[in-house]
């Protein structure tokens, strides 16, 4: 997949990702680590478009809990009371919903016991992973197991009308001109876009043109907001603004400064 998810940077962190088997480079972005206890920080999660299966771990790398995160439409904050690992998959748009027995239907912006929502999985993914001591082995673990479950017969599929919408969704900045261009009406690609993203047609829109926006502000912290503004076809400034705060618990202003503070230490 074309698309690469920008997750937000804080001056400090222990957050690392590891490449998945090229083989599920189409379903999983990233194996992702990070350490927290209750001193640490709250670090920001902004919108990516992407879901996560989250195992948070003891220090000796024993398995206390996995989650299951859906696609996440505005900001949230992530914290910890105790010392815990947590080993992350992020999953690409709808590159879950291949591996699971359920829709994704209900799973926008939550964050549940995967042992509840997909019991056999979660069982399968503690059987895998437990007895590792490293990064490394837990990857190549879930690299093992990820591939079992595609290679099985009944494996699902990402619709095409959402993988077209998708593609039209990364070179266009008009949703009504993406949605013309779809197969489906528009009742019929929301339907189909809620049992298999989680998201609404428009959510997904609105969460890619964030993201386009927060890496053009990443990548040039001193471009100028109203040019964004226009390039990403929102209705006016204000628009803008509150798209943004939504999205990061920020305005863009201070995105702006925060970013080009992270530029200067590197």
């Amino acid at each position: 997949m074309d698309y690469q998810p920008k997750i937000w940077q804080d001056a400090l962190n222990n957050y690392q990702e590891i490449a998945p088997d090229i083989r599920l480079c189409s379903h999983i972005q990233s194996y992702w680590f990070s350490y927290k206890d209750s001193s640490s920080p709250p670090s920001r999660v902004i919108p990516d478009l992407c879901s996560d299966l989250i195992i948070r771990l003891s220090l000796e790398f024993d398995i206390l809990q996995i989650d299951i995160c859906g696609p996440s439409t505005h900001f949230f904050y992530s914290t910890s009371r105790q010392p815990t690992i947590y080993f992350g998959i992020r999953f690409y748009l709808g590159g879950m919903y291949a591996l699971l027995d359920q829709s994704f239907k209900g799973l926008k912006d939550q964050l549940l016991d995967l042992a509840i929502f997909e019991k056999g999985i979660a069982t399968d993914l503690v059987k895998h992973l437990s007895g590792n001591d490293s990064f490394v082995g837990l990857t190549k673990s879930a690299d093992r197991y990820f591939l079992e479950r595609l290679n099985r017969s009944t494996i699902k599929s990402i619709s095409k009308p959402i993988q077209l919408f998708f593609a039209g969704n990364q070179r266009s900045s008009n949703y009504t001109e993406i949605i013309a261009k779809s197969t489906l009406s528009e009742r019929s690609l929301q339907r189909l876009f809620r049992e298999e993203t989680g998201l609404s047609p428009y959510e997904v829109f609105d969460v890619l043109r964030f993201q386009k926006v927060y890496q053009e502000l990443s990548s040039h912290p001193t471009i100028k907001q109203l040019d964004l503004v226009d390039k990403y076809g929102f209705f006016d400034q204000s628009h803008y603004s509150r798209k943004l705060k939504r999205m990061t618990g920020l305005s863009p202003q201070a995105i702006q400064q925060h970013v080009g503070i992270l530029q200067d230490k590197c």
